[in-house]
């Protein structure tokens, strides 16, 4: 396993590292990961459908950054994708994010105008002296009605915590509209791969001085194979320090309950529906044949429902949590040629281009010349 430098993790962090490590410093690297494939949670597939799908719950790009957007060109060609999200409450299609719209259906209004919105929006928000939960954040910008509806029973089914359970940084990711944007996001780059995630990360890892290990588990590897070589570790932080006997960082994993309708041409109205009640145990629904406009005679469904078991995807922000994680980092900062980068090492949700930024900033701060 001779190698400059070993990096732990093929999903975008460890990719994008070993790529700069290869390409900009003429380094020879070796990237492993426990998972048969390359990708991580970014990987899709063409399932028995025809369809593309991702393993992991669906993958969707937007960025306001130019350098990830110039950066994730040299390796894919993009279609455009503006994603939009309807919820099932009370019986209907609502968009989502709030906008007009949902707040016309859901509260009885007639609103037409951003005015409008703005002054029902300051009528009902309530008011807090300290924002310090999730609650507070979410009933501080939609009011309690909107809350109740979309929020509330949302987030206990995707954390196991109801909003005052959890850090406000949780819910302060909630957009809401003063006009009829229907959007999901509204970042200048939306966009899908062409030709799919998997294809994007192999024309990551397509140069002369990466080696690509598949099936491999870092902690199995014998230490003296790579003593020599200098540690980039994408996995969770607790695990790397099992033997010190810390407590364990919790998160969220998901389930995911496939269904192939043949003969259908479409189950649901839009790609992404949520399901915010308490009325269902899964989230959402997606139907990737909308994706990309997908051509198929039959259709898949992938219902998502959250768990405590499986494999980390979501960091739980609370008081508990993050002060244990930074008894983590006080021990990664001691290590000597490891480096802890990525969503899982540093214990913090990272949209996909933000992931990318940090790994290619980290590579500026750290590996510059």
């Amino acid at each position: 396993m001779s190698a400059d430098y070993l990096v732990v993790g093929c999903g975008l962090s460890g990719a994008v590292m070993a790529r700069f490590m290869a390409e900009e410093r003429h380094k020879k690297v070796m990237i492993v990961d426990k998972r048969d494939h390359i990708g991580g949670n970014c990987y899709d597939y063409i399932d028995e459908n025809g369809i593309r799908i991702n393993k992991y719950g669906v993958h969707l790009f937007h960025t306001n950054s130019e350098r990830v957007w110039q950066y994730v060109n040299r390796f894919s060609s993009w279609t455009r994708w503006e994603h939009k999200v309807l919820g099932v409450i009370d019986g209907q299609y609502i968009p989502l994010p709030p906008n007009i719209t949902t707040i016309n259906m859901l509260c009885g209004q007639h609103l037409t105008n951003q005015q409008e919105v703005d002054d029902w929006l300051s009528r009902n928000q309530l008011k807090h002296e300290h924002i310090d939960n999730g609650y507070q954040m979410a009933t501080s910008r939609v009011g309690e009605t909107l809350y109740e509806k979309i929020f509330k029973h949302y987030t206990f089914k995707q954390w196991g915590r109801y909003p005052e359970e959890l850090d406000a940084s949780v819910l302060a990711r909630i957009p809401v509209r003063n006009n009829f944007d229907d959007r999901y996001f509204s970042d200048k780059y939306q966009a899908l791969p062409t030709d799919g995630y998997t294809k994007f990360f192999e024309n990551i890892l397509d140069h002369e001085n990466i080696t690509v290990r598949l099936s491999c588990d870092y902690f199995d590897i014998n230490p003296s194979a790579i003593s020599n070589s200098t540690i980039i570790y994408s996995g969770p932080i607790d695990d790397f320090f099992t033997n010190v006997g810390y407590p364990k960082l919790e998160y969220r994993s998901v389930n995911f309950e496939i269904q192939r309708l043949k003969n259908t041409k479409f189950f649901q109205p839009c790609a992404h529906v949520n399901h915010p009640g308490p009325e269902t145990p899964f989230t959402r629904t997606i139907e990737y044949k909308h994706l990309l406009n997908q051509d198929s005679p039959h259709t898949t469904i992938i219902s998502e429902t959250t768990c405590s078991d499986g494999d980390p995807y979501y960091p739980v922000p609370n008081k508990r949590n993050m002060e244990l994680y930074e008894q983590y980092k006080a021990l990664a900062e001691k290590e000597r040629n490891i480096h802890f980068v990525g969503r899982l090492a540093s214990y913090k949700y990272f949209n996909m281009d933000q992931s990318i930024l940090n790994a290619l900033e980290y590579c500026d701060s750290n590996f510059s010349i």
